[in-house]
């Protein structure tokens, strides 16, 4: 009895103190996240019970593990994509999908069913436009990894291959610190932007818990590459923005189908350099985390110690995250303010638009 008190003490011990905030790299007892044979003492061994077993002899999903639907963002260190929590994390909240289709993606194992009237294919999808192999199956629904998701290798097929050794891997050079550095992200998945295969940035160490104008993510943004009808991971610059154009093209296109080359804009420009001149001379030069910026690689310096607290005009640039969340918000279409409603001076759109009226 004894050793079996010590054991379930230890295996808890390591449940919480599996993720650290300074490396996403796991460590703890192995039974804390995988079971051999999803059975002990009779009983299955997954987290939701199952007797059906996950791939890579894990105890939890995806969304088993990161969409627990409870009162905190972070359980046992590990960040909550669906929560009550009044916080959000950076990516927002699927909470708010299960209410409304239009306020965020609508992820199996979350929600029943696809949108409801978008279905399973992704607005502005061209699969000559995606880079990975396989591309994204219409037939299929909205996952959290794998070609038919956002995290992972999206050459695989398969969650949880696409994803495969991520949590186990030295993720160090996108962290604040000493060994922060662009050169050598996006070779695999640990050292790829929160797990999005290719994509480069910087990662705050409690997933934006808490956000100030120093503490907070930073995203790669450089001139919106040209892309072809035959792209590949080779054509890509990294940034965050060209992550949502694996899926959603034709809002990040060139020419008369997409968002135009220059003014005046066909669609809402991405990665595009905000104006220094006119009424975007007069932007607030503190970082908001409702109109986060993407930055050039030249901001982002080796040995980067702590998130830019300043919006550069001229240098910066816009990006889709500047006015979305990329998991779900209390707004529709998954924007970080409501632009439905009487916007006031200095804030959502007008942050950048200075000169327009409130309305």
């Amino acid at each position: 009895m004894k050793k079996t008190l010590i054991t379930m003490f230890l295996v808890f011990l390591s449940a919480i103190f599996i993720y650290s905030y300074a490396d996403a790299k796991v460590s703890g007892v192995c039974s804390s996240c995988h079971t051999m044979h999803n059975s002990q003492d009779g009983a299955p061994m997954t987290f939701d019970s199952s007797a059906t077993p996950n791939g890579k002899l894990l105890r939890g999903s995806c969304v088993g593990c990161h969409a627990q639907n409870t009162s905190s963002n972070i359980v046992d260190s590990i960040p909550q994509v669906y929560h009550s929590d009044p916080t959000d994390l950076a990516a927002g909240n699927f909470s708010y999908v299960v209410t409304a289709d239009s306020s965020g993606h609508n992820v199996e194992g979350i929600l029943t069913s696809a949108d409801g009237v978008l279905g399973n294919t992704p607005p502005g999808y061209n699969s000559g436009y995606d880079p990975s192999l396989t591309g994204f199956s219409t037939a299929s629904r909205l996952v959290c990894a794998g070609s038919n998701g956002c995290h992972g290798n999206r050459d695989s097929s398969d969650e949880w291959d696409a994803v495969s050794g991520g949590h186990h891997g030295d993720d160090s050079i996108l962290k604040y610190g000493a060994g922060f550095t662009l050169t050598g992200q996006g070779a695999d998945v640990p050292t790829s932007y929160r797990f999005l295969y290719k994509i480069k940035g910087a990662e705050d160490s409690d997933w934006q818990d808490t956000v100030t104008a120093t503490d907070h993510n930073e995203y790669l943004a450089e001139t919106y590459a040209t892309r072809g009808t035959t792209d590949s991971w080779a054509n890509m610059k990294g940034t965050i923005s060209e992550l949502c154009s694996e899926c959603h093209s034709t809002f990040h296109l060139g020419g008369t189908s997409g968002i135009g080359s220059a003014s005046p804009w066909l669609r809402h420009p991405t990665d595009v350099v905000i104006p220094s001149s006119g009424e975007f001379a007069s932007i607030s030069t503190t970082y908001s985390d409702q109109t986060p910026v993407g930055r050039p690689a030249a901001s982002l310096t080796s040995g980067l110690t702590a998130a830019i607290g300043t919006v550069a005009a001229g240098t910066d640039r816009v990006i889709c995250l500047s006015c979305h969340r990329a998991h779900g918000s209390q707004y529709p279409d998954s924007l970080r303010y409501s632009y439905q409603t009487t916007l006031s001076s200095g804030t959502g759109c007008l942050r950048c638009h200075t000169q327009k009226d409130p309305y």
